[in-house]
């Protein structure tokens, strides 16, 4: 391939990633220090990019060079964070999923995958006491926070600017439509969660136990209404007039890697949970169609329990809020 067809493909992967309200030129023209009418030059493959421009480009937007270099080195670019903040990383936290979030919803074509092994934490963004625990539960005995040490939890702890920032990721996740493939064990790393915490005395009371098993029961009956509509909807609220839609899938055979994929415009972007709460992303192309002919795979295996299927979904839900029951019976112990 002749290289202003390379240069001119590089560019259009660029204006896919750029968000909509920003100017192509203006950001590469930032990127590399060059005037607007070389940018332009640039993009239209009249004047050749250098190998230290096109590092800039590819740095600035995760792209790997190999594709449009036509190299085959199996390997793949993946993009993230190693490390979390210690200072406001609810904060830090809530910020980078509700850019990825917004970027989607930039995009008139928006759709997420996902085969979880536990309930995705922004899920509990719309249930203030949930959040609450997990982010306890992330910076204790994940993180393992210093400040953390002889703390215990409390449904009163909820801070409320977190959870107006969780609030507003929960909203724009549900403008995307989601297809997610569940078994009955998604729900086991939250109880075994609270479980740890109910036997280690990691609880200030009783109430605060009840409290999270009822807010997840809440949370329990929301999906299934949401899986029965097939739309996204808030808690409390009914699906609006462009309701993203809400695709459920049940599986107790395959087990869940917390990986999605985002199908944005044209493009696909594959997520992967590292190092216990963090996550990476690739735009490879060859990897983003192998995940999703896996998830066609996984699709294909499994039950359908949004809009149809209403016999599997009432049991389905049944058996998670057995679960829940269950665990809460044990409070007495505490």
């Amino acid at each position: 391939m002749e290289q202003n067809n390379v240069q001119i493909l590089l560019f259009q992967q660029i204006k896919s990633l750029v968000p909509a309200q920003l100017s192509v030129v203006d950001e590469i023209a930032a990127v590399l220090d060059i005037s607007t009418d070389s940018a332009y030059r640039r993009i239209r493959g009249e004047k050749p990019i250098s190998l230290d421009e096109l590092q800039k480009l590819c740095s600035r937007y995760h792209i790997s060079a190999d594709r449009f270099l036509n190299l085959k080195s199996n390997g793949f670019v993946f993009t993230g964070n190693l490390g979390q903040a210690a200072e406001n990383f609810e904060e830090v936290y809530l910020n980078n999923m509700l850019q990825q979030f917004e970027f989607m919803c930039s995009h008139d074509h928006r759709h997420i995958y996902f085969l979880p092994n536990d309930i995705p934490p922004f899920v509990y963004f719309q249930i203030p006491e949930l959040a609450a625990f997990t982010f306890f539960y992330y910076k204790k005995s994940l993180l393992h926070f210093e400040e953390m040490n002889n703390t215990k939890f409390s449904v009163g702890q909820i801070n409320d600017e977190q959870a107006k920032l969780g609030s507003k990721v929960q909203q724009k996740f549900n403008q995307i439509a989601s297809t997610e493939i569940w078994g009955i064990d998604t729900i086991n790393s939250v109880l075994r969660h609270i479980a740890f915490y109910r036997d280690m005395q990691i609880f200030e009371s009783k109430d605060d136990i009840a409290c999270l098993y009822d807010k997840l029961e809440v949370l329990m009956n929301h999906l299934e209404k949401q899986a029965e509509a097939g739309l996204k909807f808030d808690i409390g609220q009914s699906p609006g007039k462009n309701a993203a839609v809400y695709q459920l899938y049940h599986n107790d055979l395959i087990s869940g890697d917390n990986c999605a994929l985002a199908e944005i415009g044209d493009k696909r972007i594959t997520y992967i949970s590292h190092n216990l709460i963090s996550f990476m992303y690739t735009r490879d192309e060859d990897f983003n169609n192998y995940t999703l002919n896996t998830f066609r795979s996984a699709i294909g295996k499994s039950t359908q329990i949004s809009l149809i299927g209403e016999k599997e979904r009432a049991k389905f839900f049944t058996g998670l809020r057995k679960k829940i029951q269950q665990q809460k019976e044990m409070i007495n112990q505490y």
